[in-house]
Formats: C-alpha cells, structure tokens, sequence
C-alpha cells in the first residue's frame, strides 16, 4: 500500500492534492482511468453445462437412466444376440472407467445418459429400435431441463438482489466540497469522510482519527474493533494489525476519522480474495460449521454473496419428502421382489429371455412406483416459492439477505420497532425555541424576529451559543440532490442545520471559524454529544443532547443579558416544565450547554482524551429546541393490521417518555386496557421473572438503549415469541442478530446495522413491515397449499400401485407417461400454487406457532379423503377395462391388448411369444387395450389438473373455486397441460404409446373428471370449520 505522500502532494500521484480537501473532477478521471473502478472480480458462476449435468445427479434420474439402459439392453438381445453382446461390451466401456476411478464418479449419471443414447441408436441400427429407451432418455431431459430453468431463474434472482447489496453510499471531499457517491465510484486518491456504523469502501490511510474503532473481523477473524490512528505521511508499512492502515470491507464502530484511498477494486485485500477465489472456481461448499465462516476466504465469500443455505422450512420439508421417499422405496423393492417370485412359481423363468423379461417387468413396474411415489417437488416448490417471495418483497422495499427471512417474517408474533423514520416521516424541523426562558413557536409573530437574531455575529448570548452548537457540534452534512437539499448523518442533527439555513446561518463557515479539538460522539449511554472547539485564544466544549439529561448536568445558565448565573430550582421547574409540555406535544427536545476551558486546562488531544470525563463538568446551560417529526401517513393503518393479524408492536425509542406516550397515543399503541410506558430505568430495574410477566402489556419503551432492545428481545423469545426488530445504529446490531428477523433501516441505518440484518427496508417505513409479513405468510400457505396437492398424489398412488397386482392388473402406464404426470406434479404444479397471490383475510389470521406443523388437520382430512376417492375412482376404472372387452369377441380385445403391448415394446406383433401373450390377458399381469390404456392416462392427468383447483383451499369451508380468476398463473398453466396433454393423445401417439380420442370422449373423460371437485367441496362441508380462514382473494393493500 502506497503512503500518502507517494498519493498527494507535489512529488505524488496527484500533484497539487491536498490529504483533506480531496480531488478535482479531472484528477478523478485521470485516476479512475490509471488504476480502474472500484468494482470487484464477480464472484465465480458455474458453467451452465455442468449446472445442467448437476441435475441428472438425483436418485429418481439414476433410476430412469438405469431403466432405460436395462430396457434398450433387452431389446437388443430381442432383435440379435450379437447386437446385445455388442450393446453390454459398449456398456461397459462407457460406464467402467468412470466407476473404477473415484475421482470420477461424478460423471456416472452423464455416462449413463451418453450410453444410453449410443445403445439406443445402436438398437435403430440393428432393427430392433427401442422406443422406450429413446422415450425414457427424451423425458429426463425435459425433465431435467425444467428442473435447470427453474434454478437459473432463481439463480438471476439472487444475482439481482446482490447487486442491490452493494449499493452503498460514501462520504467524500471532492472539489472542495462534500458529496456522497457510490462505493463503485471511489477511485483512488479520493478522501473518504469515515463515521460510526460505516464500512469502509477501499483499502486506504486514515489521514485524521478521533476515537476511532474498526471491526477488522472480515481480516482478522477476530470479533474484537481495533483501535486506530492516523500515521506519518510518508508510512509504508501495511497490515490489518498497522493503526493507520484501514481495509475495505471492514466497519467503523465508533469514533470519526479521514480516509485517504490507496487502493480500489481488486487491488484492495478484499479484492485479492475475490479474485483467487474466482481462479479456483469458487467452491463453497465448506461453511466453515455451525460457528460460521472459519478462514478469511470463506468469510469474504460470505460478505460478497447473499446466503442461500437451506432454510428451516427447506429442512422440514426434505425430512418430509425422505419419509415418502423411503416409504415409495420401500414398497417398490417389496413388490419387486413380490413380481419376480410370483413369475417363478408361474412358471415363467423357462430361459435366459424369459427371466429378463420378467425381471424387465418387475424393475418397470418398480419404477413406476419409484417415480409417482418420490416427491422431489417438494424442496423445488420452495425454491419456486421463495424466489418469489424475494421478487413481491423486494418490490415492496423489502431488500431480503437472507433466505430465512422470507419465511420467518410471516411467522412474527412480535415487532419491536424504533419510532424516529419508522413510525414517522424523518422529516425533522425545528419547531419551537428555547433560550433565556423565552419560547418562540415556529409561525408565531416572534419567529421571524428570532430568524433575524441567529443571522447576526455571535454576541456570546444563549442563542449565540446554540448556534454554534447546533453547526460545530455535529456530524451531518446537507448535499445538493436533484434540485433540493438533503440531509447525509443524522436526521435530528439535520433539522438543526436547516434551521440554521433559514436564518442564513452557513454551518460550514461556523465549522471552519470553529476547527475541532476533540470530539465525543452520541451514544445511548451518554444521550448526548460532545465537541471541543478552538475559538480565538481559547478552548470551548460544546454539549448537546437529551434536554433533561443536558439540564441535569449543568450548573449554570445564561440570562438574557448573556451573563452566567448559578441555577436555582424554580428556573429549573420552569423548564423542566417547558420540556414537558414539548414531550407531550409529541415533540423531542434537544438542548445545548457549553464551558470555555481555562487556560491551565490542557487542549491537546491526549490530554482531551485523558480527561473526558471532566469536560462535562460545570457546563452553563443555553436552551434547548423543539423538533417534529410527523408521523407516517399509513403507520396508523399498518399497526392496525398488526393488530388484527395477531402481532404484538412495541415501540422501542430514546425519546423521554412524555413524548413516547404522546405518539404511542397517536398511532393506536396504547388503544389496548392496561398498555404499559416504561423507561429503560424502570426496566432495568425489573428481573427478568417480572419482566416476562409484564411484557404482555408492554407498549412503549422509552428512553431506550440497545442492551435494552437486545433484553427485550431475549425475553420475548424466552417467551416463546417470534420476534421482528428494527434498528438503524451500529449498536442495534446485536439485537438485529438476536432477533428472528432482524430489519435494518434502508435510509437512515449504518452499514453495519444492514450486515446485522436479515431484512433491510429500503424506505425505512413500519408499513413495509407489514408488507413483509403479508408475504412471508402468502409465501407459507402457498407452500401448504402444494404439499397438499403432492401428497395427495402420492398417497394414492402408492395405494393403486401397491393394490393393483391384488386384483391380477398393474396401472397401464409406460415410463414416459409417468415422466409427464411427473413433470405436471413437480414443476407445473408447484409454479401454479406457489404463485397463489395472498388471500383477502390472510392478515386477519394469527401467526404461526413456531412448533407448528406445516401439514394442518385440515390438509390432512383433504388430503386422505381426496386420495380414498382417487384409489376407489382409479381402481374401479382398471377392474372394469380388465374384465370389459372393449370391441366384441374375446379374440378382437386380446388381439388389440398384443398389439399394444408389442408396440409398447418396441416389437411387432408376431414377435411376442405365446407366453407373452398369455401374459398379456391373463394374471397379475393383465394388459389393456390402446383405448384403454389412452382413457386411464388421460383421466389421471385431468383428476391432477382439477385437484390443483381443489388444493388453492386450505379450510374446511372455503372453496377452492372462491375467486379463481385471482390466480391467472394457475389458469394459464392448467390450459397449458391440457394442451399438452391434447398433443400428446392425439398427434404423438406413437411416442405415448396411446391413440386418438374423440371429442365426446374428451368431453367425458372431463366431465367425469371433474368429479374431484364436486367430491372436494362435500368433504369440506362434511369437514366443518376447522382450521378455516377467510375466502380466497385478490392482494389486500396493507
């Protein structure tokens, strides 16, 4: 890292620089064009090739793969024996390498595709195509090719929303003047303006510090802030453990200081990380464990990337799906096992050709049951979900950081939320004015007078003093945006330097006339600010803070002649009594003190330092003002719904409790009998058993600090509440990170509240809140709401599958047909009723348990009673087409089951053995005709698209009909499988396996179908009320 000699000066980079005043426009350009933006090296993306061939790596595309390769094996064996030896030798030679090495036996599942594809066309060589084979592999693509698509979108999502992470803005001098710009615009040489709770955007010098403390973790490892200081000019040396020497990525916790950058972009540490990682390929898969990241490469990924670890529902939800998993498994290898005796004591194991093909049909029938029964759709309704979620919550101003988010905010029974931008506006102003025991209301005839009086020199009176004060004794700034000014640092600091800039009072003039000393910076603890100041000859601190803090502490005051006189207890009633009145005007007051120190006292800044604790001692007390802050237009509206959704809100503020009461009372917090105002004393004075007794009622916290918030907020959950927080400062950041969902202010918060978060809220609005809650609730019900259509489907059919060999028949399905009802169970349907938009009545329900189940009675008794009428419709339909000749004479309806079932093999009628076609109108395995086959695949698809209707309910009395047209998503895609299906009956007949249907059969198998409906709509009113909830509906404004 260069010094700063080797960046300013005449010798240096940028002659004619200067280490505070920062670059020109030009010197700007000519350094962003010699050493680059400050943009990283992108994270490493995974080639889309091998995201795509990551997909064949499930455990239900092993199965297909091996299918379909047992399958074109036979076949060939079928057509020549030569050709089949020929087919197992090119097996091998595929397949045996990659399972001999370790190393790459990732590759299996693309091994299999490619032999499978090579013994395919092998078998058109030899004349003997194997359809099913070819079937088979062409619907693992699809399918895996939607399976990709759906996780390249919400791979787009997540890159979208981490861009949006990195939008941070920096504090310069440049021109001579102070500017905000984006962290991607510091270039080098520029001189960054460092405060509490920013992080640093570039690697750099600190060329001022005053108490400054840096977070070096992301470095370091280490938890513990680092003190720092500004070097020599012509230092060198560089290092997280140098004092001047300061590095992107890292945050300031306390103190102020001067950055001047020395490196940008991937020249930085940070950028040096990011670039290696991004050359080895960026494997993330060690997290370091449960501690969190655990060497400075994991810890960078981490930062520069939004989680996308599995969330708890995610995890809920995969011990669900293994459950079915092991139980499809389970009956799959029983019947296996069940098919293949059977075969021997039937006495068909009479050569090699025969056994195979008995083993071929028990495998294709396990399969079956493997592939309906599996229910992958599960984890990827999440994903859908979530995705989703981020997308609505973001467009609601709801910068989502982490996945987990997204689900527990709509689990919140608790929201403990700051009152200054939060419930109100952040539109400070000073409204009324206190000095020498005389008021002046802004709009009141001695308002103008007063304007003219903070216009004049300082004549050394009460207002004199505050004027200064409310300059110098600050760290915001007003920068020119868009044609207005606006305020950069605190807000309350800012309505005092507009203040000033009615009366045309420049608070940059008064700061330099006025150069600092020394400077002690706003705290919770301390309530207050406090700055030295050298002015002429002589040294003053100037006090600002709290006004009854700040009365406290002072001795003295100034009478309206300026002088200083001893207070007596009845002026301090006075205006004891005017801060009152403010406070309970809904105003907060701030008051100004000062003391000129005496010439023996020591001004430099060790000994300022040293003797902290002393400045504040014999302070002259010079007023105080009046700030209002108008509440939020909807704040009043949103905690309404909190109410009404079961939600608990708690303001969490620093104002004194007169003015705490007098905006809880505004917004409707103390509607409820027995809401309680505290103060952070009285809580603090309270044991954790009385106060877990008295938090029911808890209403308003006032004069709060953030052990305070953080002991809340580990109560409540102690309690067994989900809690939502809001914070701004630096020091929120524990209770951001002990919250649930921790939710940082967008606007107004420091960098290192938002890294604490789990949430930011880009607009600062309590209202946004809600939002995030209505959605995160939308996002749960939706994931029910697919579970149930899955679990349906998959109850019954492991009944049917598992029941039909009891009744000699098996389900006429072929592979590739079950790949499709697949594809409709797992993608299109969890896209349909993921995408349900909220519902009108969603925040009139009551929150989530934590320990909850996800599978409600209610979805239980639809999902059993709608399964027990699918396996009785279902097995009805198999008994009745097995034992009802289709055209007359037995012969016809056997000659059409051969035909089929030699087609389905990819043979040709006079192929088929004798015992095949004994086989194929008698026992356990009974065939069909195409006919037949075509109506049962066709009906099954339906009953799918109508129970997806069925599942938009959730209650025993709400139809899943109600307000259909809310979901367009759902229509679109319900038409689109019936087109497909349409296409698949009627022109890809030969591919399907099935033949054309008439419009009236159409019409029937629709009809008939639909029944579903009909039989969903009884059992819920049989059902009662049980978990019921609101009619479905569109998107209530919240």
């Amino acid at each position: 890292m260069r010094s700063i000699d080797d960046i300013v000066g005449s010798a240096g980079l940028f002659p004619g620089a200067d280490a505070q005043s920062g670059l020109s426009s030009a010197q700007v350009a000519i350094s962003r064009t010699a050493h680059g933006a400050n943009t990283l090296t992108p994270m490493p993306r995974e080639p889309l090739w091998r995201k795509f061939l990551g997909k064949f790596d499930e455990p239900i595309i092993h199965i297909l793969l091996a299918a379909a390769l047992l399958s074109t094996v036979v076949d060939l064996f079928k057509a020549s024996p030569t050709f089949g030896w020929i087919g197992l030798v090119a097996l091998a030679a595929l397949l045996g390498p990659v399972i001999a090495v370790i190393r790459l036996r990732t590759f299996i599942p693309t091994m299999m595709l490619l032999a499978a594809i090579v013994l395919c066309a092998l078998s058109f060589v030899g004349g003997h195509p194997s359809f099913e084979g070819l079937a088979v592999m062409v619907a693992v693509v699809l399918a895996t090719g939607v399976a990709f698509y759906s996780e390249l979108k919400s791979d787009r999502e997540f890159e979208v929303l981490n861009a949006t992470k990195d939008q941070i803005r920096v504090k310069v001098h440049r021109d001579g003047r102070f500017q905000t710009i984006g962290m991607d615009e510091v270039v080098v040489g520029d001189v960054v303006l460092l405060e509490t709770g920013d992080e640093i955007p570039a690697d750099g010098r600190l060329v001022t510090a005053v108490d400054l403390s840096i977070d070096q973790s992301l470095m370091t490892g280490e938890s513990e802030a680092v003190k720092k200081s500004a070097g020599k000019s012509h230092d060198t040396a560089e290092g997280p453990d140098q004092s001047s020497c300061v590095y992107r990525g890292t945050q300031v916790v306390d103190g102020v200081g001067t950055l001047l950058v020395c490196n940008v972009g991937d020249a930085t540490m940070v950028g040096g990380i990011a670039r290696t990682l991004s050359e080895d390929g960026g494997d993330d898969d060690d997290e370091g464990g449960e501690d969190g990241p655990s060497t400075r490469e994991d810890r960078v990924r981490e930062r520069l990337t939004i989680s996308k670890k599995p969330t708890p529902l995610q995890g809920k939800l995969k011990h669900l799906a293994d459950l079915i998993t092991y139980a499809g498994y389970t009956a799959a290898a029983l019947i296996f096992v069940a098919m293949v005796v059977k075969g021997y004591l039937d006495g068909e194991f009479t050569d090699a050709l025969s056994i195979s093909s008995v083993f071929l049909g028990a495998i294709v029938y396990a399969v079956i049951i493997v592939v309906v029964a599996v229910p992958e759709g599960l984890p990827m309704s999440v994903t859908v979900s979530l995705a989703m979620a981020m997308r609505k919550m973001t467009r609601a101003n709801s910068l989502v950081r982490q996945l987990v988010a997204c689900e527990t905010i709509g689990s919140a029974t608790v929201i403990c939320s700051d009152k200054t931008g939060t419930l109100t506006k952040n539109q400070m102003t000073v409204v009324r004015v206190a000095e020498a025991g005389k008021l002046t209301d802004r709009g009141g005839s001695g308002w103008q007078e007063l304007e003219h009086r903070v216009a004049r020199e300082h004549e050394g009176k009460s207002l004199d003093w505050m004027i200064i004060n409310a300059a110098v004794n600050s760290t915001a700034q007003l920068e020119p945006k868009e044609g207005r000014l606006v305020v950069v640092g605190s807000g309350t600091e800012g309505a005092l330097l507009f203040w000033l800039q009615e009366s045309k009072v420049s608070y940059a003039t008064a700061r330099d006339r006025n150069p600092i000393l020394y400077q002690m910076h706003f705290s919770s603890e301390r309530k207050s600010m406090t700055t030295v100041i050298r002015q002429g000859n002589s040294a003053v601190v100037l006090v600002k803070g709290a006004s009854e803090v700040i009365l406290d502490r002072t001795e003295f005051r100034l009478n309206e002649n300026g002088d200083v006189v001893p207070w007596t207890e009845a002026d301090r009633t006075v205006v004891r009594g005017q801060i009152s009145q403010a406070a309970s005007d809904a105003m907060r007051t701030l008051a100004f003190a000062h003391r000129t120190l005496s010439a023996n006292e020591p001004t430099d800044l060790d000994s300022l330092h040293a003797h902290r604790e002393a400045l504040e001692t014999g302070l002259v007390f010079d007023g105080f003002v009046a700030i209002r802050d108008p509440l939020r237009d909807d704040v009043v509206d949103a905690v309404r719904s909190c109410r009404e959704a079961g939600i608990g809100v708690k303001m969490v503020t620093g104002d004194n409790i007169e003015t705490a009461r007098a905006i809880g009372r505004d917004i409707g917090l103390l509607a409820s009998p027995g809401a309680r105002v505290i103060t952070s004393a009285e809580f603090g004075a309270m044991s954790d058993v009385q106060a877990r007794e008295m938090l029911p009622n808890l209403a308003i916290l006032a004069r709060a600090r953030p052990l305070d918030k953080f002991r809340l907020v580990k109560l409540l959950q102690d309690g067994n509440e989900v809690v939502a927080v809001t914070g701004d400062g630096t020091n929120d950041a524990p209770a951001l990170k002990r919250a649930d969902v921790g939710l940082a202010m967008g606007i107004s918060g420091t960098e290192v509240a938002k890294e604490a978060s789990k949430i930011v809220l880009l607009d600062d609005a309590f209202s946004t809140i809600v939002k995030a809650v209505h959605w995160g609730r939308a996002l749960y019900e939706n994931i029910q709401r697919f579970i149930q259509f899955q679990l349906t489907i998959n109850v019954s059919a492991l009944v049917i599958a598992f029941l039909a060999p009891f009744f000699g028949i098996r389900p006429p399905f072929t592979v590739l047909q079950l790949l499709w009802i697949n594809v409709i169970m797992d993608t299109f349907a969890s896209i349909a009723l993921c995408s349900e938009p909220p519902r009108d009545g969603l925040m009139q329900s009551p929150p989530k348990r934590r320990d909850e189940s996800i599978v409600t009675g209610a979805m239980w008794q639809s999902i059993l009673t709608t399964s027990v009428f699918y396996v009785v419709v279902m097995m009805a339909l198999l008994i009745m087409m097995k034992g009802t000749p289709d055209q007359p004479g037995f012969l016809g309806d056997a000659g059409e089951t051969v035909k089929w079932m030699a087609e389905t093999s990819g043979g040709k009628v006079e192929q088929l053995t004798s015992l095949e076609i004994k086989q194929s109108t008698e026992g356990a395995h009974a065939m069909f005709t195409m006919r037949q086959v075509t109506i049962f695949f066709t009906a099954y698809v339906l009953f799918q698209v109508w129970n997806m209707i069925n599942c938009r309910s959730l209650s025993s009395r709400v139809s899943g009909l109600s307000n259909l047209a809310g979901n367009p998503n759902l229509l679109l895609i319900a038409a689109l499988i019936v087109g497909f299906q349409v296409i698949l009956v009627q022109f890809l007949g030969a591919l399907f396996n099935t033949e054309p249907l008439t419009v009236l059969e159409w019409a029937l198998i629709a009809l008939a179908t639909s029944s579903v409906l009909i039989f969903g709509e009884v059992a819920r009113l049989v059902g009662g009320n049980r978990n019921a909830h609101p009619p479905l509906g569109n998107t209530p404004t919240v």
